[in-house]
């Protein structure tokens, strides 16, 4: 499996953004109990706001949505919406990425 760069650089191309791939990958194993973005961020070592901008691109597509917030509760969770077979493929296109040979270093 590729370092986390090397999965956002693809990102960016296939995507159009270096954090979509990744948060695609945690949507959809997530299932129905959504993701927290600061959950997420926090895992990758990155900060929250990266994974802003493509949140609202799947939002705006009808791909994501907003939880409601719990009582007492701070975090905000973004659940997948649509149909579950196009999450799966979402998520092995991603796996694919992951898997996808780095190319050679520029000597």
């Amino acid at each position: 499996m590729q370092d986390a760069e090397e999965l956002r650089r693809l990102s960016a191309g296939v995507f159009g953004n270096r954090y979509r791939a990744e948060l695609i990958a945690a949507l959809a194993d997530a299932g129905d109990s959504g993701v927290c973005l600061g959950d997420l961020a926090m895992a990758r070592q990155v900060p929250a706001s990266v994974y802003l901008p493509p949140v609202h691109t799947l939002i705006r597509l009808g791909l994501v949505k907003r939880l409601p917030p719990t009582a007492g509760e701070r975090r905000r969770f973004y659940q997948r919406c649509g149909s579950a077979q196009a999450w799966q493929s979402l998520a092995a296109a991603v796996a694919q990425l992951q898997e996808h040979p780095a190319p050679p270093s520029a000597a």
